[in-house]
């Protein structure tokens, strides 16, 4: 059977091979098959949790493995080997829910044929796109499978609120992060909402405006304001959330002061389609160093 021509067009050369070979135009449906089968196949051998031992599925798939703190900007990086092996190196530094999610990521990366060919790592903080990100995007959707396994997670799921305040719970029973938790919660909830990343900057044309010479000298210069980094909706979500949106002044996102310590409140943001919304909003762990265009607050949109 041949492959349908896919509505996106999916570039990489490695995305391509695993879309002809499934027969299939969508390769994260695929990743997401491979990753389910993955987990039953686990569970068959007494993989028990929440929380999952990822260290039980690298060792199901025959993957040496062992801490290497010298990979320095890698959170983990996977080596194909002579005679078809692999291995897996994981730095011991980092937090365990950044490990667990670094060590999904790279056994992901097995799912392509051409694993045993080219050395894979999952950075601290990507910042090129383009073809190679394809792959990255779709090993971050199979780690969350393989993480936080989708029966587990909805039934977890449907015990709780459907809020920021369930975040923690849910961090702490699959050692996972927060962010991958919330992006979990929107993709496997049965309700319109988003979830939003934020920071305290300025516009792209204030930016340019404060790298040019004022033509008045008591110009008074722009406040930072809390703005749109990225967001991600359900399917059912109704509003498009853009890049560098600015929020109401009078926004909770201004008051969350603590991980997780939860602000929230009725809200009308000036969107088209946004009405009296409910916003729940708490702050995020920050590098220190960090820049401005690393997420400081993520809040929850929900639609009443």
């Amino acid at each position: 059977m041949g492959v349908v021509a896919p509505s996106r067009r999916w570039r990489h050369r490695s995305v391509i091979a695993l879309m002809s070979d499934a027969g299939s135009r969508d390769p994260e449906a695929i990743i997401r098959t491979k990753a389910r089968d993955l987990v039953s196949l686990a569970k068959g051998h007494r993989w028990t949790g929440p929380p999952y031992d990822p260290f039980l599925l690298v060792s199901l798939l025959g993957i040496r493995h062992h801490a290497n703190s010298s990979l320095l900007s890698a959170e983990a990086q996977l080596t194909p080997l002579p005679d078809r092996q692999l291995l897996l190196e994981f730095n011991p530094e980092r937090a365990d829910v950044r490990r667990n999610f670094s060590i999904c990521h790279e056994i992901v990366h097995t799912f392509f044929t051409d694993c045993f060919e080219v050395v894979s790592q999952r950075k601290s903080n990507p910042t090129t796109y383009g073809p190679n990100s394809e792959i990255e995007q779709l090993c971050q959707i199979g780690a969350a499978e393989l993480l936080m396994p989708t029966q587990d997670f909805l039934n977890d799921l449907a015990q709780v609120q459907f809020s920021m305040r369930s975040v923690r719970f849910l961090s702490d029973r699959y050692v996972a992060s927060r962010e991958a938790v919330l992006r979990r919660m929107i993709q496997l909830g049965d309700r319109p909402a988003a979830i939003v990343f934020l920071s305290r900057r300025l516009s792209p044309n204030e930016r340019r405006k404060a790298r040019t010479p004022p033509l008045i000298a008591d110009l008074d210069d722009p406040a930072a304001k809390m703005r749109i980094l990225y967001a991600v909706s359900s399917p059912a979500f109704p509003v498009f959330l853009p890049r560098h949106k600015s929020v109401p002044d009078d926004s909770c996102i201004y008051a969350a002061s603590g991980i997780d310590d939860v602000t929230s409140q009725q809200e009308t943001w000036d969107l088209e389609g946004f009405g009296r919304w409910r916003v729940e909003a708490m702050t995020l762990p920050v590098p220190l160093n960090a820049g401005e265009d690393t997420p400081a607050v993520v809040a929850i949109v929900l639609p009443d």
